[in-house]
């Protein structure tokens, strides 16, 4: 009886061992393929360290007492991810990528990557396609990772010092989520409701160190990293936000609350606009239907604020043209995504100029 289930046992594990066979030849040349192509076939390399260093690279910030962090001034370099010319200039902001700027009041334009212009050249931002499309300078201000309350403060910060003759805060739907919290990949600033207004609170002077449950699933998923192909897979898979992030996201409001709060800030930089003299545009780009953002549109509108619902506008030219997604986003928006938001931004522009003075621009383009 003992020697037949032996038998019986040795027998399962012979045929685990020869059905797993195959599983793990193709893991381990899929490994060493990853390595070959990464140039670290015989060199023992964190690659998920080294991924996260150049990303880093391609996200120059530094600490800022109010907005959480901003672009290092004077910084320039294709060392990234996506080996894209990254250029700050000695004020803090993206460089359009051209050697000699357009004369007169520049145009002031704020966001998140979308606006920076994360994957593309300095010159292939929807900042700087507007610049070419109006021949008039324009400032970008967007930063990546910001939420729409950064962005506004961003915004207020540059048009106190700054005199301009358009404000355009270009916005994706997770912005509005990110006023929910108070830490986002980094320490941010974060808007409380507060009456009918906003209470501002500014981000922790001091890094706060990991809590043990953090260190613990840190130190995980830097012993996953020595395999080129988990980094591989997990970079480029739906848990790519969590194999980068180092530290866990902290709230400040429930789900749901950053909508209300964004709603305020259209107030507050509406109230702004009239306060300095400069025209707002607000623009939400995306290739997803979000109720959020729609409802904050809808709010813009209704306040009087000048609105551009590029996502509407996308999926209404997607249905007769199946690979425009494709084409102009790849995570981010691609050149020739950034040429289609600039263009839309330089027709309403030039619409709404043309306008006799005090019409209202609310209708220019829906």
């Amino acid at each position: 009886m003992n020697s037949s289930a032996s038998r019986t046992n040795i027998s399962t594990r012979k045929k685990l061992i020869f059905g797993l066979a195959p599983l793990m030849f193709l893991l381990l040349a899929s490994e060493i393929v990853a390595r070959v192509d990464r140039g670290t076939l015989l060199r023992l390399e964190n690659h998920r360290l080294l991924r996260l260093e150049r990303s880093r690279r391609g996200y120059p910030t530094m600490k800022d007492p109010r907005l959480g962090y901003v672009p290092i001034p004077s910084y320039s370099s294709r060392d990234n991810l996506w080996m894209k010319q990254v250029t700050i200039d000695e004020n803090g902001f993206r460089s359009n990528g051209v050697a000699i700027r357009p004369e007169g009041r520049p145009i002031v334009a704020v966001g998140d990557s979308f606006t920076f212009g994360d994957e593309v050249n300095d010159d292939e931002s929807w900042p700087a396609w507007l610049e070419k499309s109006l021949e008039r300078p324009v400032i970008n201000g967007g930063v990546f990772g910001y939420s729409f309350g950064q962005s506004i403060l961003r915004a207020e910060e540059i048009l106190d010092e700054q005199s301009a003759d358009w404000l355009i805060v270009g916005f994706i739907p997770s912005d509005i989520q990110r006023c929910e919290y108070a830490k986002w990949y980094a320490w941010k600033p974060y808007f409380a409701l507060k009456d009918q207004g906003l209470a501002l609170h500014y981000p922790p002077a001091e890094t706060q160190s990991l809590d043990a449950g953090e260190a613990r699933l840190k130190r995980f998923k830097n012993a996953l990293g020595y395999s080129a192909l988990l980094d591989s897979v997990l970079a480029h898979t739906p848990a790519r936000s969590w194999w980068f992030i180092n530290e866990r996201t902290i709230r400040a409001h429930p789900p749901g609350a950053g909508l209300e709060i964004s709603r305020r800030l259209v107030n507050r930089i509406a109230a702004h606009s009239l306060e300095k003299g400069y025209r707002l545009l607000l623009v939400v780009q995306g290739h997803t239907a979000d109720d959020r953002a729609t409802a904050l549109i809808e709010h813009a509108r209704q306040t009087g604020v000048a609105t551009l619902d590029l996502i509407a506008e996308f999926l209404a030219r997607e249905e007769g043209d199946s690979g425009l997604r494709n084409r102009y986003f790849q995570g981010h928006m691609t050149a020739e995504g950034n040429r289609w938001v600039a263009n839309h931004i330089s027709r309403y522009i030039r619409e709404a100029e043309s306008m006799p003075q005090g019409s209202s621009t609310r209708q220019v383009l829906r």
